[in-house]
């Protein structure tokens, strides 16, 4: 079997498995993550990363019909931005894990996953070489 006839089958799958995940998750708020803006890089963090799951189609339709939604932090003494994974509330990555997400997370110790993701080689290869350690939660 060629590359590209296994990039194909790959594709049929993950198309397959989404597809099935979408239609049974049309319920209430899936995912809320709590975000720190303290400064114009934080800001300019937050809409990257927001950009990114809206260009996903596993997490762009949750965003816009507000399944996924976000909330700012109370203000308080520690204003250091809370994109990535943190240890009290741990982001957990549902749909499809691609290389583009995994590279959002660099600098994070470990990458969580939801029972029905789905993580592509690639992505995997890439958590890798940047030392994260891939956990699935429940």
């Amino acid at each position: 079997m060629s590359e590209t006839e296994l990039r194909v089958l790959v594709r049929d799958v993950l198309r397959e498995v989404l597809a099935g995940r979408d239609q049974a998750s049309n319920a209430a708020v899936k995912r809320t993550d709590t975000v720190r803006l303290a400064s114009d890089a934080d800001l300019a963090a937050f809409v990257g990363r927001l950009i990114g799951l809206l260009d996903d189609p596993a997490t762009g339709d949750a965003v816009r019909s507000g399944r996924y939604r976000f909330v700012l932090a109370a203000g308080g003494q520690d204003n250091r931005p809370t994109l990535a994974p943190s240890a009290e509330q741990p982001a957990v990555l549902d749909g499809a894990v691609t290389e583009a997400k995994i590279e959002k997370l660099a600098g994070a110790d470990t990458v969580y996953l939801a029972p029905d993701a789905v993580v592509t080689p690639l992505a995997r290869d890439r958590a890798r070489a940047l030392g994260l350690r891939i956990e699935r939660k429940g």
